[in-house]
C-alpha cells in the first residue's frame, strides 16, 4: 500500500506555479514519469488556459500526457494559501495534481468525481486543511477523511467511485 506521504506533501510555493512544482517533485507518486518536465509544463500550459481554482481552498490542477500509463494524484497541502486566481478570489489550501494520458478520459473523469465528491463535504475539506502544517495523519479519526485518505492512498480513485458513489448517482 502506499503510505499517505507518497501522494501528500506540504507545499510552501505562494504562486500556483511554483506548488505545481513542488507537488509533483515531491509527491513521489509521481517519481515514475519518464518525462517530469514535460508533465510539469502540460500541468502549466492548462493551468494558462483557466485557473483550476474551483473555489473554498481547492484547486484540480491536471496535466494530460501519452505516456502516463495509469492515473496518479498528488496532494499539495498549503499552510499559508496559494495565490491561485481561484473562482471566489480566496487562496487554495488543497492543490491537488492529477497525471492522466489523453487515452484515459473516462477514469481521468471518475477520478475527478471522486476527488470532488470528497472536498465538497466541509468536514473533509477543514481536516485535510487543519494538517497543512505537517500533513501527519496518523491520529485522524474522521470516517470520510479516513476513507479519503485511503483513496489516495491506493490511488484508485475510478474504481473507488464506482463502490462507493455510484449507487448515490
Amino acid at each position: 500500500m502506499t503510505e499517505y506521504r507518497d501522494v501528500i506533501c506540504c507545499v510552501q510555493g505562494r504562486n500556483k506555479f511554483d506548488a505545481i512544482r513542488e507537488v509533483v517533485d515531491h509527491c513521489s507518486v509521481f517519481e515514475n514519469l519518464l518525462n517530469k518536465d514535460r508533465f510539469i509544463e502540460a500541468v502549466i500550459q492548462r493551468e494558462l488556459v483557466e485557473s483550476t481554482g474551483i473555489g473554498r481552498g481547492v484547486a484540480i490542477a491536471h496535466g494530460k500526457v501519452r505516456d502516463v500509463g495509469r492515473i496518479r494524484v498528488g496532494l499539495g497541502l498549503s499552510q499559508t494559501g496559494i495565490d491561485y486566481q481561484a473562482s471566489d478570489g480566496k487562496p487554495v489550501h488543497l492543490l491537488f495534481v492529477i497525471g492522466s494520458s489523453p487515452y484515459r478520459q473516462v477514469e481521468y473523469l471518475k477520478t475527478l468525481a471522486a476527488i470532488m465528491r470528497f472536498v465538497k463535504v466541509t468536514d473533509v475539506r477543514e481536516e485535510l486543511i487543519s494538517h497543512a502544517g505537517d500533513a501527519d495523519f496518523s491520529d485522524e479519526k474522521e470516517q470520510r477523511c479516513l476513507d479519503f485518505l485511503h483513496m489516495m492512498a491506493e490511488q484508485h480513485f475510478a474504481t473507488f467511485f464506482d463502490i462507493k458513489f455510484r449507487s448515490h448517482l
